[in-house]
């Protein structure tokens, strides 16, 4: 199992390494009108052929959904990312190609902003842009030119950057075209509701891989995962904390007006950052021979005294006094004690003294 897994990754990196430098040409279409996604594959096999020999040299096959809008002048859903608490809007193209304004929402309502980094259609515009005097819809599909506005200068007009994605219908958008299409007065079934969704499927799916290969799913595995893997949960809380809401809120809580008491967490966190700053000491002890110690880097110059008055700094102590005896002769005797021996009845008591020598002095 390990190796089929092997075999299977090897052959997805060659499949990807082969359709990146020789793309094989697309097949005619049976209904003889090339699709959306037909049409940017024509133009990634075109712009393949023009690519360079040398590998340091720019790529020419990137950036597909703005060529094929600027070769065939493409309506789109046009939003735009002020700067600061300017927030975010959508404009919609009418019908003389003058752009207006129909929705604005700051940066802290970023619904619709996740929307557009999964690259999926927001439900809640389905009806702004079925009202629209411009058909948006491309295979069910909306284009999105994403204009941004915060990392230009400002100028007269104002610059931006500007870069184009492709919303693709869900499952939710579609149950939202089924309700739409049958809230039209006339009764219908749930046969017949269930066979309007499954023709919207079909309408609007992407073509089916009836190859039962392991290689066709770690294929779609890999490019997913070389699309998606800067927008994982952990880059995005990262990112968050940059953004223009987080930035206003910070903003905010760091005014000369004080905190509420309520706000404890933001309190200890800035006490802890406050702490944090001051300068740091390392107070753990070193191995021996691994530092020096500051007192022994010192120069240390003494003059030996020539002479030394030891009466003046002596301190004498009395030594105490000892009884040495002439030897052989034993001190006198000394009672230790005095006790009462027993009598029988009707005799007189007799008491008798114990007397102990001491031990001679040890010389």
């Amino acid at each position: 199992m390990q190796q089929a897994l092997e075999r299977a990754l090897d052959r997805a990196d060659y499949v990807i390494a082969g359709a990146q430098q020789r793309p094989p040409k697309r097949r005619g279409s049976s209904s003889g009108e090339a699709s959306l996604y037909e049409k940017l594959y024509d133009i990634y096999v075109e712009e393949c052929g023009r690519e360079p020999e040398a590998p340091e040299e720019l790529r020419s096959n990137v950036n597909l959904l703005e060529k094929l809008v600027r070769r065939e002048s493409l309506p789109c859903l046009v939003v735009n990312l002020h700067r600061g608490e300017g927030g975010y809007s959508l404009m919609l193209q009418g019908k003389d190609g003058a752009y207006s304004e129909t929705v604005r929402l700051p940066y802290e309502e970023g619904e619709l902003l996740e929307y557009l980094d999964a690259e999926e259609l927001p439900p809640a515009l389905l009806d702004v842009l079925e009202k629209s005097e411009v058909n948006l819809f491309q295979c069910g599909c909306v284009i999105a030119q994403v204009r941004d506005y915060r990392q230009c200068s400002g100028g007269e007009p104002p610059g931006y950057q500007s870069r184009h994605i492709l919303l693709r219908p869900t499952m939710q958008t579609l149950a939202c075209d089924v309700q739409s299409i049958t809230s039209d007065g006339q009764e219908w079934t749930q046969e017949d509701k269930l066979s309007l969704e499954s023709q919207l499927i079909l309408a609007t799916a992407e073509p089916l891989c009836l190859d039962p290969s392991v290689a066709v799913a770690c294929t779609a595995n890999r490019l997913l995962y070389n699309k998606q893997k800067m927008n994982t949960g952990p880059m995005k809380r990262s990112f968050r904390r940059y953004s223009a809401s987080s930035l206003h809120r910070q903003r905010e809580l760091s005014a000369d007006c004080p905190p509420p008491p309520e706000l404890t967490v933001w309190a200890s966190c800035r006490k802890r950052r406050e702490r944090q700053d001051r300068p740091w000491y390392d107070l753990k002890i070193s191995k021996a021979g691994s530092c020096v110690d500051t007192w022994r880097r010192r120069p240390c110059d003494l003059a030996v005294p020539s002479e030394v008055d030891v009466q003046k700094y002596a301190r004498g102590r009395r030594s105490a006094q000892r009884v040495v005896s002439p030897p052989g002769v034993w001190p006198a005797g000394e009672v230790r004690d005095g006790g009462t021996c027993g009598r029988e009845a009707g005799q007189e008591p007799q008491s008798t003294e114990l007397t102990f020598p001491k031990s001679p002095p040890a010389e």
